[in-house]
């Protein structure tokens, strides 16, 4: 049988979202890119075409009644993508605009077609199209238009982007969409206090481009892409998980899994505000580095300068690990946290630095920067299978509310994504107030899953046996009773 045909593309220039589109755009083919005013589309385009003309590309850039050449070019150099010698070499920017103001859409459009059969550039924007259609009154001669622009350009192998701000009722009605080979939508949206970019492909004839809604930024480098959060295809493609283990390098912790977690593997720490979720972390990298692994810790509540004293305070020294170059340290205000471009960027990072171990601390500030319960879930379990593909052995902290007398170890409905539960908690023994610690939950390993004494001194962290633990009753309702003698 012969080999599937596959289409060549013409790169945006962001590779992610080249990604979202199998590849970028289909060579020879018609794309509308529509959305409100401000909403980015001007600067995907031309971030495309000076990505195409950094490749060799011939570029053509036609300026309507929507925004003066002079105005346009003025801003335009506020970008760092932007290159003046490219404009000498490979991009070339025309203004129809007198023709169109003229009323002559016939002269804007032999003015066009000179310029691309004189230049033969490879990619054409025309910004904006709906100036041009607006101007077109007996709808035949609208069709007739977009469908002569498409024939002409495919003809003479050009790619042609088609900006415009279109309505939801134009994008159903007008000709540009039927005849377009893709559509890209941007748009602004609300999400309580802050405006959020969106971006969603409707129509890519020839791929299987990603469906749904996505996410930008644009800011001095131009548009910056994040697809939204799902699970990546390479999990997939997993046939087994690694039987390598992973220890914590807490004196008696790693003997409760047979000598450690199993490698690639997540794990989620939950418990109470000051048991030990961070320190124990802390210790877990630091284990890593140990090792010759290079280590990242997100932290999404303390500062790295209140990170690195508190600690100190309890023997673990991240400053010299920071020195060797194993463990890079990243703080977010949850507050200014975008959930998909969080993913992205945690993607990044791990990948740029090569690390086997990754900490987020925590889920629940995490929690904060998400609209909705769904949302969330579908973050921590891409979160937990992204870092699976890239071979990186994950904890997860998670603060519970509880209080003497109940216990609540569901893990808030987020232990179906974590390979491992390890529950920590307080306890009252003899009018003092001790940290217990459990593992609830251990995927492919022999598990003791008693409930064991965790302190916390200048030496660090260590889980240890106790004769008090082993003689109560009740120890994870916070509250134990003595066992009852024989």
């Amino acid at each position: 049988m012969p080999d599937t045909v596959k289409l060549e593309r013409i790169s945006t220039g962001t590779p992610a979202l080249d990604a979202v589109l199998s590849g970028g755009f289909p060579r020879c083919s018609m794309i509308v890119i529509t959305g409100e005013p401000g909403a980015g589309k001007t600067v995907l385009a031309l971030q495309a075409v000076f990505h195409a003309a950094r490749a060799g590309k011939r570029c053509a850039y036609f300026t309507t009644l929507s925004e003066p050449s002079l105005k346009f070019l003025r801003f335009l150099q506020l970008f760092r993508f932007f290159d003046q010698e490219l404009f000498d070499e490979r991009i070339r920017v025309h203004d129809l605009g007198s023709a169109l103001r003229a009323g002559d859409t016939e002269a804007a459009f032999r003015q066009l077609t000179e310029q691309v059969e004189q230049w033969e550039p490879e990619l054409v924007v025309i910004d904006s199209f709906k100036a041009i259609h607006d101007l077109i009154r007996a709808p035949y001669k609208g069709r007739t238009f977009v469908y002569d622009i498409s024939v002409h350009m495919a003809g003479w192998g050009t790619t042609t982007l088609l900006v415009g701000e279109y309505t939801e009722e134009e994008r159903h009605r007008l000709p540009e969409f039927a005849v377009a080979d893709g559509i890209v939508r941007l748009a602004i949206s609300r999400q309580e206090l802050a405006s959020i970019r969106e971006l969603e492909v409707h129509k890519l004839r020839g791929s299987s481009f990603v469906s749904g809604i996505h996410y930008f930024d644009i800011g001095a480098d131009g548009f910056r892409f994040y697809p939204r959060v799902r699970v990546p295809d390479e999990v997939m493609r997993l046939q087994s998980a690694s039987t390598a283990q992973v220890g914590f390098g807490i004196p008696g912790l790693d003997e409760l899994v047979s000598g450690g977690v199993l490698a690639d593997s997540s794990t989620l720490v939950f418990g109470s505000s000051g048991t030990g979720k961070t320190t124990l972390a802390l210790s877990f990298l630091l284990e890593g580095v140990r090792r010759g692994e290079p280590v990242v810790m997100l932290t999404l509540e303390e500062t790295l300068g209140q990170l690195r004293h508190n600690a100190a305070s309890v023997g673990l020294d991240l400053e010299a690990a920071s020195t060797k170059g194993l463990l890079h340290l990243s703080f977010t205000p949850p507050v200014e946290l975008s959930t998909d471009r969080y993913l992205h960027e945690t993607r990044e990072l791990v990948a740029r630095v090569g690390a086997k171990r990754l900490v987020l601390d925590s889920l629940t500030s995490l929690g904060l920067g998400v609209i909705s319960e769904r949302r969330y879930k579908e973050l921590v379990y891409a979160l937990a299978k992204s870092m699976r593909a890239l071979g990186i052995t994950l904890l997860l902290t998670m603060e519970t509310a509880e209080s003497f007398g109940s216990a609540q170890v569901t893990g808030h409905g987020l232990s179906y994504s974590a390979d491992n539960l390890l529950y920590l908690r307080f306890v009252e023994m003899d009018g003092q107030l001790e940290r217990a610690i459990s593992f609830l939950k251990a995927r492919g390993l022999a598990l003791n899953s008693g409930v064991h004494r965790m302190t916390i001194s200048r030496e660090g962290v260590k889980v240890e046996g106790d004769q008090r633990f082993r003689k109560a009753r009740g120890l994870l309702t916070g509250l134990p009773m003595q066992a009852p003698l024989p």
